[in-house]
């Protein structure tokens, strides 16, 4: 299994976290942004509290529950593979050339987190 951006990790967990942060929808289904609602999660983020949240899936077949500080660790450990292969240049394998395998990997970039 390929570690980036798999659609189980991490990273998933991260993307769901920001949908549920940042992608409300009221009763109705109308798009809904609660400023007090997306700082006290940010705010609970970067303490690592041990409390729990609901993500639900995209398909709105699961729910996962984790807390807080699950997500902190997801978050800080995918900011740091982020950070090294920035630095590292985005080759992590060295091929020689007698190997002819092609390896696509489809890398998204969450955004940075509100200052």
């Amino acid at each position: 299994m390929d570690p980036a951006w798999a659609e189980t990790g991490d990273r998933y967990l991260l993307k769901l976290f920001r949908d549920y942060v940042f992608h409300q929808v009221t009763e109705t289904g109308a798009a809904w942004v609660d400023m007090a609602h997306i700082v006290q999660c940010l705010n609970k983020l970067d303490a690592g509290v041990p409390e729990k949240v609901s993500l639900m899936s995209r398909d709105e077949q699961n729910v996962l529950v984790v807390s807080y500080a699950d997500l902190k660790m997801c978050f800080e450990a995918t900011y740091a593979e982020i950070q090294s292969s920035e630095t590292t240049g985005h080759h992590t394998h060295s091929h020689t050339p007698h190997h002819h395998h092609q390896h696509h990997h489809h890398h998204q970039v969450l955004p940075p987190p509100p200052t």
